[in-house]
């Protein structure tokens, strides 16, 4: 067996490179829209140039197949990065808000400025696509960025290393390696932002040193994502679906579906599908399946295989088979392990499949409520029925996804991440882009005070209270209807008055000449702030 690359673990370099950061995120070296889309060019050039050498480090890494590899990680990286070069522009416009009329005249906006020093943290069970992809968007949101790669993971990131040294600007993006001592310090720092994929219990340490400094976070964590197949679910389809996301990685993917609850009715001919598309997909013997990996190291091994040897009383449909020192853990299915179980309290992250039945919704909806919010949650059945709605409404999770598993993370308009013990933050698209951005409010008022805005100076008078009190009674809309309607008024008096001492001619020339460079100062306004 080829040794392990070595990892250094010296938090020595961390300092320095920090400063060096900061001195180039100063000169205002990554502002410039040019600059960070040549940026994401050259690293969108560098993935694909060293796809050989990724497709070889996850293959030493998890085991993982070539096909599975691009499917999984390189090509869904590519096209994120894809989707950033085309939109960051956009999401970086300034974003116009409404100024209320107690506070105007004025117009007001806000901007999406870059933090400073963004800290991206991968994971181990994918680190090329839990690590590129948010380094490319803190990129496109003008930030400069340190990524430190999962020490799991050690044949990947010597290929991130390569990548950054060789296609990156060094001034501004750098790569820290290391183990748990520069993972330690590393979160220590003053960053301006951290994004961290990775469990729970590693997650809360790394809010727990940032908060020391007030470094806001993205946390992507894990969860234990149940799976609803209700009576009228397409079984069949519900089966290949299930069966393909709970078993693709070897299971070790955190949205992965990480137990079953089948209704009664239903569950002796779906438990029969799962074990005939597991066959299907993975053959009579999976450890011939070259497109099934393997667990990440020994000790994960031993602890799906504690899992498995625990009084659980559950019946194994499929699967049950370990082997520690190959790493391998078959795809394995558990009808009705007991609730207080491990299996059913831990989350599993390996190819192992509670299924268990229900009867009446209320009882799934009250187990989910009554553990940690999950990152997904998955159900199968009609799209018109009340319980998808009940689903929906009456639990919290990081996503819904119905008749499907998994692949809400491909869509890139939908924000993706967590809440509560499950994360908290968006990756993806516009929402991973103001996720790493400041969203600056401004607000730009004009110099001339006329009513009714002098009523907030002094000297406070009866009629000033009176007015506004009257303002603050209504929203906004009634508010600015007011407002046209007083400054109408205001016109036409004026109007009529010139009229009466200039007559009707001049007075339309200096009406004209007036909406004339009105229109030519708002035609200004609405182009907004140049950045």
């Amino acid at each position: 067996m080829e040794p392990l690359p070595l990892i250094p673990d010296d938090p020595s370099v961390i300092r320095p490179t920090l400063d060096a950061l900061r001195n180039s995120f100063h000169e205002g070296k990554t502002r410039p829209f040019n600059y960070r889309e040549r940026q994401l060019r050259a690293l969108l050039k560098g993935i694909e140039e060293l796809t050989p050498k990724f497709e070889v480090a996850l293959k030493k890494d998890l085991g993982v197949s070539p096909f599975m590899n691009y499917m999984l990680s390189i090509g869904i990286t590519v096209n994120e990065i894809k989707d950033i070069l085309k939109n960051f522009r956009k999401w970086a416009r300034p974003i116009p808000a409404d100024t209320s009329v107690p506070i105007g005249p004025g117009k007001s906006y806000v901007i999406p400025e870059p933090y400073g020093i963004a800290l991206v943290m991968s994971a181990w069970n994918y680190p090329l696509f839990t690590l590129i992809p948010p380094a490319a968007t803190a990129i496109a949101a003008g930030n400069c960025v340190v990524v430190k790669p999962s020490e799991m993971a050690p044949h990947t990131s010597k290929v991130v290393v390569e990548l950054f040294e060789k296609y990156l600007d060094k001034d501004c993006f750098r790569v820290i390696e290391g183990q748990v001592e520069v993972a330690k310090a590393i979160t220590r720092e003053k960053f301006d932002v951290i994004v961290f994929t990775g469990s729970p219990e590693k997650g809360k340490l790394v809010a727990k040193a940032a908060a020391e400094n007030l470094v806001p976070c993205v946390l992507e964590l894990g969860g234990k994502n149940p799976t609803i197949v209700d009576r009228d679910a397409n079984l069949d389809n519900a089966a290949m679906r299930i069966v393909s996301s709970r078993f693709i990685n070897a299971g070790q993917t955190c949205i992965a579906p990480d137990y079953c609850f089948v209704h009664k009715d239903v569950k002796k001919e779906f438990l029969k599908k799962l074990k005939e598309y597991v066959i299907k997909f993975h053959g009579t013997d999976p450890s011939k399946d070259e497109h099934f990996p393997r667990i990440v190291n020994e000790f994960h091994t031993n602890r799906l295989k504690e899992y498995l040897e625990e009084n659980h009383n559950g019946k194994v449909i499929i699967g049950g088979e370990v082997r520690v020192k190959d790493k391998y853990v078959s795809p394995t299915v558990i009808d009705s392990p007991k609730l207080d179980s491990k299996l059913m309290q831990d989350e599993i992250f390996g190819p192992i499949l509670p299924v268990l039945e229900f009867t009446d919704i209320s009882d799934v909806i009250k187990h989910i409520r009554n553990h940690e919010k999950p990152l997904a949650l998955y159900y199968y059945g009609s799209i018109f029925g009340t319980n998808k709605q009940r689903i929906i409404n009456e639990t919290s999770s990081g996503a819904v996804m119905i008749n499907d598993s998994l692949f809400h993370i491909l869509n890139s308009t939908l924000p993706f991440g967590g809440v509560g013990h499950s994360g908290f933050g968006s990756c993806h698209g516009i929402w991973g882009f103001n996720s790493v951005s400041h969203l600056k409010p401004v607000m730009e008022k004009v110099s001339t005070n006329f009513f009714p805005y002098s009523v907030r100076f002094p000297p406070y008078t009866g009629g000033k209270q009176m007015l506004m009190k009257t303002i603050f009674k209504l929203n906004s809309v009634q508010q600015r209807h007011l407002l046209k309607g007083a400054l109408f008024t205001v016109v036409m008096i004026a109007v009529a008055l010139r009229v009466k001492a200039d007559g009707v001619g001049k007075t339309t020339t200096m009406i004209s000449e007036f909406f004339k460079k009105l229109g030519e100062r708002m035609g200004k306004s609405q182009r907004g702030p140049k950045l």
